[in-house]
């Protein structure tokens, strides 16, 4: 007994060796899952992550990233484990009928997964601190942050790491024993050349799936930038996940049963043998495909968000942040203090010309000036009435709108135009989309839109801005602006703001230099409100997308990574598989040339569905996509879709190269070619 318990370490330590052409891809998978978990967990628990105050966001999304980064990766790792364990049956069958026990069986394969979940571990992590500071710094560069920072190792994350792959592990070995300790030798001997049975109830699956589909589709289609949406698209990838694998199942089912009753179709050697060999194997086919499908889907809307971020992130933050700086007074300046016309330096008003003194004297130049006078209100908004917030609309966060008042006097000033309007016209502009009535009315007051403004010097417009949108109404002189004022509970005379603009141009310390000295300059003067530095603020903004880049990043290769595994994992199996029934039909003189047909016909009626449901899925869900990143700032909706087509272009060029790629191993093993 003891001599036996003492052979099954070495034992197991053989079988590894001899199944490498199983074993070693299956380890090589499983050190590049917990390399990607381990690193994730590095960073996380990096020391500069929780001190630098920047770092708030990219703290935030890396945590969300690493938490599903664990929900992805534990199917990942059990579906190749269904792989190996398919491929061990008939060995395991071997050794049971040669007389070892179920129990000695067992404490083999513990031993099998103690070496490999060594192996896979002393690997990742190995791998993880050789890459892990290369990959920080990406990070650190993504989010505009300095790379000479410390980078240190945290053993919470290596004990992170230990024990994730140790469930994982457990997990799959607990299914293992399972499988094998139901099954009977001679079960396990035929196990892994055993088809499949047809399953019943094609029709329901059929149904099920296509409202499954259906729902989620409408979800996506219907969907809305409000408080509901990230629960609708989780909802919706979860209608979607269900609705593929129910309709790969009864879709290819339905398919293979038509083109079976099809005579003439049929009994072609290479009809014959593609079309009964995928029959053979249905429900594995499904879960594969719908994988396929599904990665796919990942890949091509993570790139595509990751690109649009990544062309877009200084237009996302101009937009929020069109100027770095703003100087506020309290109520009515003199009158020079309000002219804007600079043809000569003499002209200029007294504040704008003490500011740019003191810019020059830091060596700033001063960008992108803007002087406005202005009373803003909070509105709710019907149509195109305005309204007092009341208890009854509180809540409703959607419709609350953000609203500046101005005269046209303070318009063409603040535009050098020579607009007039009479004294029932206003104008109107809006940084969403198109207000679109021809009257506008604030409580008891109504006005005639005169024209609407589709730009400003305030802020720039976006039409899918609907979400955080604000309003710009230019009224005809002062006795408007106070009525509509006083009717919202605002008091024009006492919260006139007047308000300077601008972005300074220049090194750091000169920068800081003039902010410091601006509060001086400005702190004693008559109204003086305060100025606002917006610069920390688009340094965070830069962070938050340059944490979302890096997540886009790493798991745009991630899944397309999984997605190339698990083509792989199913061209080589089924090249196992379909190698004894190739040798049968060469034997009875199935000609090379018709193999290699056969393998291409296979590929493309089976591997482009995957690809097709991918781009239809992607297609459709676009919608919620681009809600999503309208909530992020994005509104560069032409500059989405021209992303969209060509990453699903590139995305169906690289992935017919890897089908090419796959199916040549396939054909290799089926004719038994090193």
């Amino acid at each position: 007994m003891k001599s036996k318990m003492s052979l099954l370490p070495r034992m197991a330590v053989n079988n590894i060796r001899k199944n490498g052409s199983t074993y070693f891809p299956y380890i090589g998978v499983s050190i590049f899952a917990m390399f990607t978990y381990f690193v994730f967990d590095l960073i996380l628990k990096n020391d500069v992550m929780q001190t630098l105050p920047k770092a708030f966001y990219a703290t935030v999304l890396i945590t969300i990233g690493f938490v599903l980064l664990g929900i992805i990766m534990v199917p990942f790792l059990y579906y190749t484990n269904s792989f190996l364990i398919k491929r061990r049956k008939k060995e395991l069958g071997l050794y049971s009928i040669l007389g070892l026990e179920k129990k000695h069986i067992g404490i083999m394969m513990f031993w099998e997964s103690l070496i490999v979940y060594t192996i896979v571990m002393a690997g990742a992590i190995a791998l993880g601190l050789l890459f892990s500071k290369l990959i920080f710094l990406l990070l650190l560069n993504l989010v505009r942050m300095p790379v000479d920072v410390a980078f240190s190792i945290s053993p919470a994350a290596i004990a992170d790491a230990l024990l994730f792959y140790a469930f994982v592990t457990g997990l799959n070995l607990f299914v293992n024993l399972v499988q094998v300790g139901k099954a009977r030798p001679v079960e396990l001997m035929s196990d892994s050349r055993r088809g499949e049975k047809e399953p019943k109830h094609i029709a329901i699956w059929t149904v099920l799936g296509a409202l499954s589909m259906g729902a989620g589709y409408y979800l996506a289609a219907s969907s809305k930038l409000d408080g509901m949406i990230f629960m609708n698209f989780f909802l919706a990838v979860f209608l979607v996940i269900v609705g593929t694998y129910f309709l790969f199942t009864s879709g290819s089912i339905a398919l293979l049963r038509f083109l079976k009753k099809r005579k003439s179709y049929y009994y072609r050697a290479d009809n014959f043998v593609t079309v009964s060999g995928m029959l053979y194997r249905m429900k594995k086919n499904a879960a594969s495909l719908s994988n396929i499908c599904i990665f796919a889907t990942m890949v091509i809307i993570t790139v595509i968000c990751t690109v649009s971020v990544w062309l877009c992130t200084d237009s996302i933050i101009r937009f929020m942040r069109p100027r770095n700086f703003e100087i506020s007074f309290m109520g009515r300046q003199e009158e020079n203090a309000l002219k804007l016309e600079v043809t000569e330096p003499a002209e200029k008003d007294a504040f704008r010309q003490e500011l740019e003194k003191l810019a020059t004297e830091n060596g700033v130049t001063l960008t992108d000036f803007l002087e406005r006078e202005f009373v803003a209100i909070d509105a709710y908004k019907e149509k195109e009435h305005f309204q007092t917030v009341e208890a009854e609309n509180r809540f409703d966060y959607a419709n609350w709108y953000d609203v500046d008042l101005m005269t046209v006097d303070a318009y063409n000033r603040m535009e050098n135009t020579g607009m007039s309007l009479a004294e029932d016209e206003v104008l109107v502009f809006t940084t969403g989309p198109d207000f679109g009535e021809p009257e506008i009315s604030f409580g008891s007051f109504t006005f005639r839109v005169k024209e609407e403004l589709k730009q400003c010097s305030v802020r720039k417009k976006a039409q899918a801005n609907s979400f955080n949108a604000r309003y710009l109404v230019v009224f005809a002189g002062e006795e408007q602006l106070r009525s509509v004022a006083a009717d919202f509970g605002v008091n024009a005379d006492s919260t006139l703001v007047f308000q300077m603009a601008f972005t300074p141009v220049g090194d750091d310390t000169s920068v800081n230099a003039f902010a410091e000295k601006m509060n001086t300059l400005f702190g004693e003067k008559e109204g003086f409100a305060g100025i606002t530095d917006y610069r920390e603020d688009i340094t965070d903004l830069e962070s938050m997308y340059g944490s979302l880049l890096f997540i886009g990043i790493f798991f745009g290769a991630i899944f397309l990574i999984c997605l190339l595994i698990i083509m792989y994992y199913k061209q080589v199996t089924e090249g196992f598989e379909d190698q004894k029934n190739f040798e049968i039909m060469q034997k009875v003189g199935m000609s090379d040339e018709e193999i290699r047909r056969t393998i291409r016909k296979q590929i493309l009626l089976v591997f482009t569905l995957p690809l097709a449901g991918a781009i239809l899925h992607t297609i459709v869900g676009m919608k919620m996509v681009m809600a999503l990143m309208r909530a992020i700032g994005c509104f560069e909706i032409g500059l989405m879709m021209w992303c969209t087509v060509a990453v699903c272009a590139l995305f169906a060029f690289v992935y017919s190269i890897c089908y090419r790629r796959t199916s040549t191993a396939y054909y290799r093993i089926v004719r038994k070619m090193n």
